[in-house]
């Protein structure tokens, strides 16, 4: 994951010498596609709404180990620009809730997106219906 991330990196410091002003990364960029809900587990970030005003290059351990959505806002605020990524977000679920997994925790598919100054502006959730 960390590579990936170099990689954009780099993408974004030519993309910027271009003249860009927003990054949008692929679905499953930085993860890539081969895991399982196990296997990702680890690499899942708690990622908060986007209303508690926060600049996670500044205050990684706010919302907890969040090295992923520092680095992000990292690159966003020292080049600049914006840019959304798709990561991944967990959840404390009840173990009442019929719906919680086993491990008591949803996951989700979440788009982010980081401002110029690094600050989280938006989060998706991306659902699948039916």
């Amino acid at each position: 994951m960390n590579k990936n991330i170099d990689i954009l990196e780099r993408a974004i410091k030519q993309a910027v010498g271009q003249g860009a002003q927003i990054i949008v990364t692929p679905e499953d960029a930085l993860y890539g596609w081969k895991f399982t809900r196990e296997t990702i587990f680890p690499y899942l970030e708690d990622i908060p709404d986007p209303k508690v005003n926060w600049i996670p290059c500044q205050d990684p351990q706010r919302f907890g180990h969040t090295p992923v959505q520092a680095r992000l806002s990292c690159l966003a605020k020292n080049n600049t620009i914006y840019v959304v990524a798709n990561v991944g977000d967990k959840k404390l679920c009840n173990h009442r809730d019929s719906k919680c997994p086993s491990n008591g925790y949803y996951q989700y598919n979440t788009n982010v997106v980081y401002n110029s100054e690094g600050k989280l502006v938006a989060r998706y959730h991306k659902v699948r219906e039916g």
